[in-house]
């Protein structure tokens, strides 16, 4: 199978990072729910969690590996039967296939082991899909080097797995934060690029560890694209994702009481809200996090605004 047939399947571990601005999910103790998406989970206890690019990254310190969780598109159990027997091709070096047959006894997921190689370094995981009637499914991956790989992984996994629940996401509300549009905020923010650079270095080599681009259009429409390094222990495997010519969903600027706020409606029904503050030497942030602000006539950096 290969990774492109999930469009948002984007099979990532970060060495460092959070994902910022996502308010698509919100947390009460250890249960984790995604109204946007109708999906709701328990984290096993003593388990953290990280939010990455279109997923959330499980991990506990005392256990080598990462259960990585990320929505798919695939509509039934057959057709998630189809995509994993195939095997997963995840870029160059790096491709899973099934040690042998699924486990199909549930009704509601799928679940297999798979061996292989990421970034060329032998790998092992367990692999679970689950369709979801009211849309986008859920995958859910324990991987780990393959002698790191562990019982104690696989079940954790599992356990989370078995936890979630699917509804339909219009029987909740969006945790929307409340205020007026700010037309002075949206023009300054007019055809602008925001990209967001994190670097690493790892193993005597370095480079970006994670790149965001946000490209607001005048239009109302914006676009987002992201890169991220990868690999199972630190190698270099990575990935992107993008947007089509009608871009990625509608934007706009909230103020209330002072405080702006940056919402981005995605086209899936996601909604990510980031809190924007520009310093004294005209520096702009998100979340706290530094964003590099270009506009039209920056050559290679400005926004791709039609």
């Amino acid at each position: 199978m290969n990774i492109t047939k999930y469009h948002t399947y984007l099979f990532w571990l970060f060495t460092t990072g959070l994902l910022v601005g996502c308010t698509g999910n919100s947390q009460t103790n250890n249960t984790i729910d995604y109204p946007a998406l109708g999906i709701s989970f328990e984290v096993p206890k003593k388990w953290e969690t990280q939010e990455v690019e279109n997923g959330l990254l499980v991990s506990h310190k005392e256990v080598s590996g990462f259960i990585l969780l990320t929505t798919h598109d695939l509509k039934n159990k057959k057709a998630i039967q189809q995509e994993m027997e195939q095997g997963f091709t995840l870029g160059p070096n790096s491709k899973l296939t099934a040690m042998g047959a699924l486990d199909t006894e549930r009704d509601d997921m799928l679940g297999g082991s798979f061996t292989g190689t990421i970034s060329g370094k032998p790998a092992q995981a367990y692999i679970v899909g689950m369709p979801n009637k009211y849309g986008q499914g859920l995958t859910l991956i324990c991987g780990a080097n393959v002698n790191a790989f562990s019982d104690r992984l696989k079940s954790a996994g599992l356990d989370l797995a078995k936890s979630v629940v699917f509804y339909d996401p219009n029987e909740k509300p969006l945790p929307i934060a409340k205020g007026n549009e700010s037309a002075e905020w949206k023009a300054k923010f007019n055809n602008c690029r925001l990209t967001f650079m994190e670097s690493y270095q790892s193993s005597g080599s370095s480079g970006y560890g994670k790149k965001i681009k946000i490209d607001l259009c005048a239009k109302g429409y914006f676009r987002h694209s992201s890169y991220s390094s990868m690999s199972v222990n630190g190698g270099a495997y990575s990935a992107g994702s993008g947007s089509n010519t009608k871009g990625s969903g509608t934007w706009t600027m909230i103020e209330n009481q002072g405080q702006v706020v940056l919402r981005l409606h995605f086209y899936n029904k996601e909604v990510y809200e980031f809190t924007v503050t520009i310093d004294a030497d005209d520096k702009t942030y998100l979340n706290g996090n530094r964003y590099f602000r270009t506009y039209e006539g920056a050559g290679k950096y400005s926004p791709a605004c039609d």
